[in-house]
């Protein structure tokens, strides 16, 4: 733990000023009762420790509150040790114990609920980057997986059919070596978010890996989900082709996948990546589905 000079010095001015005014203007209790005054001292030196320790959170929104309210909770407990050494009338002690503790809990409370918001919203904001794509903003894999087992839950409850589309983009390579790869890290993002906006509460996607996405569609016979690949498809070869693109030849390839009864997720979306080979191997800029 770093030292604060400045917290020191209030400290040692804080004790100083309370020892000697106990000392000099107020009557020795002669009867300790050893145990408060052990008691009593601890706490105030706990006290006393948060309030040096907390300087490694001084950047922090909620700082200032745990910072003056440690300091006013040391010197409480501080008061009330010397409470069992010295007659203080019931004016002093209200002021200097009960009103002051009131304080400092106040200010902590404050502090902490400020603290457990921030932890909070942080936590959220690194479990999104865990399960999102830097480039595209979509879901990455982990994410994308992760929330397809959520919308196999719901089509279990409620006895619907998920299906899988894997799509690759045609000779995106080309497009990077030719343009360069900052030009096509920007086609993948501008592309990321189109996609995006092609799918409705029953779906989802996310960048699978390289210049492959992955979509997840609830509820569709596999004909009204083969129709949807076959919307994407003609879509991004409009979207591509646009003037922002310089109306590149690339196109997309899709491949279709239904999970069948007694079948796992990951060999449903094995066979939709069966499906985009072939399509691949077929010519291109087309949709196949290997269900039967």
């Amino acid at each position: 733990m770093k030292l604060n000079l400045a917290k020191i010095l209030v400290v040692f001015l804080t004790v100083f000023v309370a020892v000697t005014y106990d000392h000099f203007f107020l009557e020795e209790i002669t009867n300790h009762r050893l145990f408060n005054i052990l008691s009593e001292f601890s706490m105030a030196l706990l006290a006393l420790f948060l309030f040096f320790a907390i300087d490694q959170l001084n950047n922090r929104k909620f700082y200032q509150f745990l910072n003056f309210g440690f300091y006013l909770a040391f010197f409480s407990m501080l008061m009330d040790g010397l409470d069992e050494l010295h007659i203080h009338n019931e004016l002093y002690t209200a002021w200097s114990e009960k009103l002051t503790l009131l304080v400092a809990f106040v200010l902590i409370i404050l502090g902490i609920r400020q603290w457990i918001t921030e932890f909070t919203e942080l936590n959220k904001s690194l479990e999104k980057q865990v399960i999102t794509d830097d480039l595209t903003k979509l879901y990455n894999r982990r994410g994308f997986l992760q929330n397809v087992r959520e919308m196999e839950c719901r089509g279990k409850e409620s006895g619907k059919t998920i299906s899988f589309i894997i799509a690759d983009l045609d000779d995106f390579k080309a497009y990077n070596d030719t343009m360069g790869h900052l030009e096509g890290d920007e086609l993948l993002r501008k592309l990321g978010q189109y996609l995006k906006s092609l799918i409705d509460k029953n779906q989802i996607v996310g960048r699978w890996g390289g210049e492959e996405f992955a979509f997840c569609v609830l509820n569709a016979n596999l004909s009204e989900v083969v129709k949807f690949a076959e919307k994407v498809r003609r879509g991004v070869a409009e979207f591509l082709t646009s003037d922002q693109f310089g109306g590149i030849n690339i196109t997309f390839s899709l491949g279709v996948a239904q999970v069948m009864e007694d079948e796992t997720i990951m060999e449903a979306i094995r066979r939709a990546d069966q499906s985009l080979y072939v399509a691949k191997n077929q010519g291109k800029n087309q949709v196949v589905t290997l269900n039967h």
